[in-house]
């Protein structure tokens, strides 16, 4: 019998507020016209530590004791959603993002141990330099150049810290809204 498979990836999940922030934010966006193919829902906000995608159901049994073990390593973090951007080309972006601010240091660390982790499972562990962010659009759609004005409309993204406490395992569910099922938290307790 084949095991079944499920896409996993690990993150630091927001806080209620901060999300609302950013919702508020995207949605001013999406009234002014700002073409992006798929809006990221609100429940869905997070910052990525680890993409492992798909792989078998035996997986996160056998994560969750390294991911407690690094968890508890690392103290909780104070981060700031702040601040918009893109990746992709400029003249159609792939995403849009809001930027990460705070304990930036730590949360690099927190990221390489994540990655080690996932690594001694035989995971092959990213080959970009990790860039923090919250994706809140893919996808641009628009018929003419993207001008960075179009993030200008709205104004920036409110500013919004809060303490990360925990890291999450997140189970997808392509199709649904919000996409992301929590699979797994394990406590920052360093």
């Amino acid at each position: 019998m084949t095991d079944a498979l499920e896409r996993l990836f690990i993150a630091v999940p927001l806080s209620g507020p901060v999300r609302e922030n950013l919702s508020g934010w995207t949605g001013r966006l999406r009234e002014s016209g700002t073409p992006f193919h798929k809006w990221v829902h609100p429940e869905d906000f997070h910052i990525t530590l680890k993409f492992i995608g798909d792989t078998s159901r035996s997986t996160l049994p056998a994560l969750s004791p390294l991911l407690e073990q690094t968890a508890e390593a690392h103290s909780p973090l104070e981060l700031t959603a702040a601040g918009a951007g893109t990746f992709g080309p400029e003249d159609a972006p792939r995403i849009l993002w809001a930027g990460v601010q705070g304990d930036l240091d730590a949360l690099h660390r927190l990221q390489r141990d994540v990655e080690a982790a996932c690594s001694s499972l035989g995971f092959e562990p990213e080959d970009r330099p990790y860039r923090p962010h919250i994706t809140l659009a893919r996808r641009y759609t628009g018929g003419r150049k993207w001008a960075r004005e179009r993030l200008d409309a709205p104004g920036e993204p409110p500013s919004a810290s809060w303490t990360a406490e925990e890291i999450v395992v997140y189970r997808t569910h392509m199709g649904r809204s919000p996409m992301y099922e929590r699979a797994g938290a394990f406590a920052l307790r360093g």
